[in-house]
């Protein structure tokens, strides 16, 4: 008879693949949303776009940063310390309370981003951009609902439905995105109007993905047994809802500070390079070209991060107590970041022009080249960043990654604010900004780390063998670019550039000294445990 329970490392590891493997696909309908889309619309159609997805961005973060994870966590404690008709009425009251917060939230926000379009708009000075704000709106809707389901599922142990409902929602955007502009390009409208239609695919997209979520709960509902009747020891929904809320908060702030520095970015950068004298198309085109070109290609290489911080923290956590052991874990998992990072940074900002040109038109890639050469050593701090935040939510110290979120933050805004309103760095300020807010961010959590951890002051001197190497890789790479370029096309060149600058980084590093015992060790640590 089926429990409901874990069954064991077979249904994690089935979880863990079912997600990555949509998170994969995901990513690849983004690139085929986005990619195309920047080519049809140019730098100022992806402005419209962008600036309307900052103000989403953050109503989703507020909405559904948390709540997921707290439906998560409740649904499996009540499902552990309960059975039978008990456990089937408790589960369906968490679900129930957190259905109605979702839908509320949802509401809501949706209500408030639809009816304050136009507020936002002009906050942002570009009125014209209203439009594409309100026709991503309802997506905020959606994808609140679904994210009910998805911390009830995930409380389960049930990451099908989540899986398949990620897929849905990105290849709905990607097709109806991109369908959308196509239509409205034939029909001769407006780039604000052409945006929107694009903008109005991404809530298409999240419906989908809600129906998915809706469809599956029958055959959750059945695969678990949530099906009989109980009134011993039920919760009441206030109790229910203050448990939520309890969980929610702090990843909620933690989540929402920068996406909300990012919203009032978004409301910043145009309006100071109008104030220091720039015509405003401009300034719209430079923030388009920005925005969908450099910070796209910035978010790649954490990617490869993310993963490593989440099969981290239970091996940290397990080496609580034990100092020297965790001092030990703490040195090589940033040796490893640092492995990953340097030569990711460094390969960006010396090919940041070549990158570009394998996806964009070499018009929109010659202006974003400056802006990710700029904006490549942020990829360094921010997964060092990513690493320090894992290791402090091991140690059960979250709350000091929030303090350094809120440092970088402060930072971001006020140097933000003051070099876009200098003319002569303008759209460069951006970059700059956000290089200087990751880096503010990472000295400060790993001041934290140190702290809590004692780990050894070495860990920086360990830094050299993966930051020479990865210069000594970068340098190959622009080299070995120009010499192929005699001979070959152009995106041949870069491709092989990158190869020949990934197999020195791997050689240099190994005659170094940087592929150490205790860093391969970390790799297979939690499959041996």
């Amino acid at each position: 008879m089926r429990t409901g329970q874990p069954c064991g490392n077979r249904k994690l590891v089935l979880g863990v693949v079912f997600l990555t493997v949509s998170n994969l696909l995901t990513k690849v309908c983004g690139l085929f949303l986005k990619v195309p889309l920047t080519n049809a619309l140019g730098d100022t159609g992806m402005a419209y776009f962008n600036l309307a997805y900052a103000v989403y961005k953050w109503f989703y973060m507020i909405s559904t940063a948390g709540l997921p994870v707290a439906a998560a966590v409740l649904t499996a404690r009540y499902a552990a310390g309960t059975s039978g008709n008990e456990r089937a009425a408790v589960l369906r009251r968490v679900r129930n309370v957190t259905l109605g917060a979702f839908f509320m939230l949802g509401l809501g926000g949706g209500f408030c981003m639809y009816f304050g379009a136009p507020l936002f708009a002009a906050l942002q000075k570009v009125p014209d951009g209203a439009r594409s704000i309100a026709a991503i709106a309802p997506a905020l809707f959606c994808i609140c609902i679904a994210s009910a389901f998805r911390g009830w599922y995930q409380g389960l142990e049930c990451q099908l439905p989540t899986a398949i409902a990620q897929v849905a929602e990105a290849g709905g955007k990607m097709v109806c995105g991109l369908y959308f502009a196509a239509y409205a390009m034939r029909m001769g409208y407006s780039i604000p109007i052409v945006a929107s239609y694009a903008a109005a695919g991404l809530s298409v997209g999240c419906l989908l993905g809600m129906a998915v979520m809706l469809i599956s709960h029958p055959f959750v509902v059945r695969r678990y047994e949530i099906r009989g009747e109980g009134s011993v020891n039920m919760p009441d929904r206030m109790t229910v809802l203050g448990q939520l809320w309890r969980i929610a908060l702090p990843v909620t702030l933690s989540a929402s500070v920068m996406s909300l520095c990012d919203m009032l970015d978004s409301m910043i950068v145009i309006r100071r390079m109008c104030g220091a004298g720039m015509e405003a198309a401009q300034a719209l085109r430079l923030y388009g070209n920005y925005t969908a070109l450099a910070v796209p290609m910035f978010n790649l290489p954490p990617i490869l991060i993310y993963p490593l911080t989440t099969a981290l923290i239970p091996v940290i956590a397990a080496a609580r107590g034990k100092q020297a052991e965790c001092q030990r874990i703490v040195t090589s998992a940033f040796s490893l970041t640092a492995m990953i990072a340097f030569p990711c940074s460094a390969g960006m900002c010396l090919m940041a022009e070549q990158i570009l040109r394998l996806f964009y038109r070499e018009d929109l890639a010659a202006t974003g080249a400056s802006l990710l050469a700029a904006l490549a050593p942020a990829v360094l701090f921010l997964s060092m960043f990513a690493m320090c935040n894992a290791i402090l939510q091991a140690i059960g110290e979250a709350r000091y990654a929030l303090y350094a979120i809120l440092m970088g933050a402060a930072v971001k805004l006020i140097s933000g604010w003051v070099l876009t309103g200098n003319r002569e760095i303008a759209i460069m300020g951006s970059p700059i900004s956000t290089v200087l807010c990751y880096a503010a961010m990472t000295v400060t959590a790993l001041w934290f780390v140190l702290q809590k951890t004692g780990a050894p002051q070495k860990l920086f001197v360990m830094m050299w063998r993966p930051a020479s190497a990865a210069i000594l890789c970068a340098v190959t790479a622009r080299a070995a670019y120009y010499l192929l370029c005699l001979h070959l096309p152009q995106t041949c060149c870069t491709l092989l550039s990158i190869l020949l600058a990934a197999l020195t980084y791997l050689a240099a590093l190994t005659a170094l000294g940087g592929i150490r015992g205790e860093v391969l060790e970390l790799l297979t640590k939690r499959q041996r445990a």
